[in-house]
């Protein structure tokens, strides 16, 4: 009797264990996520900005339980396209791409069928695919640009009036990004914006530097050693912030210009930037998060054009900062910002500040 007891509670264990197995969630799977990183993996001159995003994902992806791939294109849009086909030729559940240049939709027709849904960030697709809207386009989540600019050149004007007096005349070089992407283009608009609300700051000269501390540096030291007056420089990110302080720091060492750029960027042990604006290196982790919990809820994503992200280097930013430069975004947990969790946080730049802080 004993055997057959041990016999019957055993057959009936299999039973449940098979049962419980065939009714098993398959959202309890880990999501597989593959990211079409555009940029460089390693530092180059155009600095760590989008190693850095896929890092702070990469954070994310640990405490979601999120399989997450990184490829990285090296500004390379040929290899770029390529990676794109091997992303869709992959078993993830969703591709995530950054348009660069439109080098992704310039690819993809809006009829194209694709059988992986694909979520944009950083830069929209091409205004034919966002009218078609194609079965394949999950949504897209772009960093306020304009909100960038604007804020980095109110920056400079408030550390110039400290540094040369009310009364000093204040000339500007301003150094954009390139000629043709959304957001050099639109951080652009902002400080545009900011000149005609202050005509006592006057623009001099302007140039593309790139994206590049290089020429950062080049086109700097060849318009600073011919117009001496220049007491502000504007730059579209960090790195040519810092070819633009090198560049000032050898014509006139005695009198810099005050110098500022986009990205938070951790700068060279010599260099000091008046001020730099960032945040938006955490977009990549905020969609990450929006993406898992559309999934898990089976909601549509919400798409935002203009993601408020862009905050200056003030002091209440300082240890998100550092823990970005540093790499220790993995203090962060990340299951706080989902909407999944019982008390969900607002993804913000002042809450991942209060969360390294004061734990979360």
């Amino acid at each position: 009797m004993t055997i057959f007891r041990f016999l019957l509670v055993s057959f009936t264990l299999s039973l449940l264990l098979i049962s419980t197995g065939a009714q098993a969630d398959p959202d309890a799977q880990p999501l597989k996520v593959r990211f079409v990183n555009p940029g460089h993996q390693f530092d180059n001159s155009t600095g760590l900005f989008w190693r850095n995003v896929a890092l702070a994902m990469e954070a994310v992806a640990e405490d979601l339980d999120i399989k997450l791939s990184v490829t990285y294109a090296n500004r390379n849009h040929i290899l770029m396209k390529s990676q794109l086909n091997d992303a869709l030729r992959s078993n993830a559940d969703y591709v995530i791409v950054v348009d660069e240049k439109k080098a992704i939709t310039k690819l993809i027709k809006a009829d194209a069928e694709l059988d992986k849904p694909l979520l944009f960030i950083y830069n929209a697709p091409q205004e034919h695919i966002l009218t078609t809207k194609p079965d394949w386009l999950l949504g897209y989540i772009l960093p306020n640009h304009f909100e960038a600019g604007y804020k980095l050149a109110r920056g400079l004007f408030e550390r110039a009036i400290e540094r040369f007096g009310e009364d000093a005349k204040l000339n500007m070089l301003a150094l954009y990004g390139d000629h043709t992407t959304d957001s050099a283009l639109s951080r652009q608009r902002g400080l545009e914006l900011f000149l005609r609300q202050h005509p006592e700051v006057n623009l001099v000269y302007h140039e593309v530097a790139n994206w590049s501390a290089e020429q950062g540096y080049r086109k700097s030291i060849r318009v600073l050693s011919h117009i001496k007056n220049i007491n502000m420089i504007w730059a579209a990110n960090d790195p040519i912030a810092g070819g633009a302080l090198r560049a000032a720091a050898s014509v006139n060492s005695a009198q810099l210009p005050v110098v500022g750029g986009i990205n938070w960027d951790k700068m060279d042990t010599d260099e000091h930037l008046d001020v730099s604006v960032g945040g938006h290196v955490l977009l990549g982790a905020a969609a990450l998060i929006m993406l898992h919990d559309a999934h898990h809820q089976g909601d549509t994503f919400i798409s935002s054009s203009n993601f408020a992200i862009f905050e200056p280097d003030s002091e209440q930013y300082q240890i998100l900062i550092k823990a970005i430069q540093e790499r220790t975004l993995g203090n962060i947990n990340f299951k706080r910002f989902s909407s999944l969790h019982q008390e969900p946080w607002p993804f913000t730049l002042q809450n991942l500040a209060l969360c390294i802080q004061k734990g979360c």
